[in-house]
C-alpha cells in the first residue's frame, strides 16, 4: 500500500527563471520521463482530494483504507529535498496514531522500518502521508546546484521529487 502526495514547489523566495512556473515544469517532467510520469503531478491532486496544488514546504495526502488489512512495516521514499516523512493512522480523532515517522529523513538511508507491533486496519481508516522538503538545498547540494531554479513536481529524477510512504500489509478476510 503506498500514499503519494503532490506538488512541492521548493523556490527560495528570491528564484525565478522560465521552469518556476508549474505548467512550465510539468511539461519538463513529460519531455524527460514521458506523458505518465508527468501526468502523475495533476493524478495527485485527485487522489489527494485537491481541486488545486498547495505549494509549501509541507505537503500531505489522505489516504482511505479500503479493506481490511494489517501493518507490518514502511518506509518513506523522497529525493534529495526531502526532510522528514511521517505516515499516521486517523490523524486528528482520539484514535490517531502514528506508524511511520522519520524526522531526519537521508535520501541514502531509505530503509523498510518495522512497527514495534502489527496495527489492524479497515475500511473507514485514513492513512495521511506529511512530507517537508527543503527548498535551500537546491543551492547547497552538488548535485542540484548547477541547475535552474524550478517548481518541483512529481519526477523520476533527483532534481524533482517525490513523497510516497510505502507499507507492508496483509489483507484480512472481513
Amino acid at each position: 500500500m503506498a500514499a503519494r502526495r503532490a506538488d512541492r514547489p521548493a523556490l527560495a523566495p528570491e528564484q525565478s527563471g522560465p521552469l518556476c512556473d508549474r505548467a512550465a515544469s510539468i511539461a519538463d517532467v513529460t519531455k524527460r520521463f514521458g506523458p505518465e510520469v508527468g501526468g502523475t503531478a495533476d493524478e495527485q491532486l485527485e487522489e489527494c482530494g485537491q481541486s488545486a496544488p498547495k505549494p509549501g514546504n509541507t505537503q500531505t495526502c489522505d489516504h482511505k483504507v479500503p479493506e481490511p488489512m494489517t501493518l507490518f512495516a514502511g518506509f518513506g521514499h523522497m529525493h534529495l529535498l526531502g526532510r522528514a516523512i511521517k505516515v499516521e493512522l486517523n490523524p486528528g480523532t482520539p484514535n490517531a496514531k502514528v506508524v511511520l515517522d522519520v524526522p531526519q529523513f537521508d535520501f541514502d538511508n531509505q530503509r523498510l522500518v518495522k512497527l514495534q507491533s502489527p496495527v489492524e486496519i479497515g475500511p473507514g481508516d485514513t492513512l495521511r502521508v506529511t512530507c517537508t522538503h527543503d527548498a535551500g538545498l537546491r543551492k547547497r547540494l552538488p548535485q542540484l546546484s548547477k541547475l535552474p531554479p524550478r517548481y518541483v513536481v512529481w519526477g523520476d529524477g533527483t532534481s524533482d521529487e517525490m513523497c510516497t510512504g510505502i507499507m507492508t500489509v496483509s489483507l484480512r478476510k472481513s
